[in-house]
């Protein structure tokens, strides 16, 4: 039996907090009673992420476990478990407690109340440093000059697509650029997506992998996305 809602977890290095963010999930989602799956994809990771990943996936028929044994970055993390999804409907959310696992559940009912195949949050309030909100202004400023969007905060998570949609997109990215992506891709295909405004909660421990090499791939990825490379 497929599940209605699969979402990927990309996880590296993510040990010290891990089990707490998929406890939280199961509880919201189990309380909002959706049939769901939990796709923990252990992403080359050093540290003992991959056994909690395991004890996890034991302990809740729910919880798939996938394993890489090299780190694919953000998005070949992602890809993975996408490829594993079994739901109708299925995307992604972050390893490190950022994202309140309701609004996923806000973002799945959103989609079935405005019959939209795609669906994003907004980030509306972020605990974070000033200098990461800094650089996500920069960066979406660039992005709406060479992309115009309706849509705001691109790189925000949770994204959520029916699986048909999934298949127009064709999401292929291979470093960080999976959340620009899908909206660029959106945009081509005029499938419209459905947003929810959120609140980014801080980091359960430990840091941003996102550095200045990170954001000289997202420009390169505009530029090729602009002139139509990509």
């Amino acid at each position: 039996m497929k599940p209605e809602l699969s979402i990927v977890v990309p996880a590296y290095n993510e040990g010290e907090h891990l089990a707490g963010v998929i406890a939280e999930m199961t509880d919201v989602f189990g309380k909002a009673g959706i049939d769901y799956e939990i796709v923990i994809v252990n992403n080359g990771s050093s540290d003992d992420t991959g056994t909690i990943v395991d004890q996890l996936a034991h302990e809740n028929q729910r919880i798939r476990a996938v394993h890489l044994h090299q780190n694919r970055k953000y998005s070949g993390g992602i890809r993975a478990g996408l490829a594993e999804a079994r739901g109708a409907v299925m995307g992604w959310a972050h390893a490190d407690g950022q994202a309140d696992p309701y609004d996923v559940v806000r973002l799945y009912r959103a989609m079935l109340e405005q019959k939209c195949e795609l669906a994003k949050a907004i980030r509306r309030e972020r605990h974070e440093s000033p200098w990461r909100i800094v650089q996500g202004k920069i960066w979406y400023g660039i992005f709406q000059l060479l992309f115009w969007s309706p849509y705001r905060d691109v790189n925000a998570t949770p994204k959520l697509m029916t699986r048909r949609a999934a298949d127009i997109l064709k999401l292929d990215s291979r470093d960080w650029f999976l959340d620009p992506e899908f909206v660029i891709k959106a945009l081509r295909n005029k499938i419209a997506i459905c947003e929810v405004e959120t609140i980014w909660r801080s980091r359960r421990s430990g840091s941003t992998r996102a550095h200045l090499l990170t954001g000289l791939e997202f420009l390169k990825n505009l530029i090729l996305y602009r002139v139509g490379i990509r």
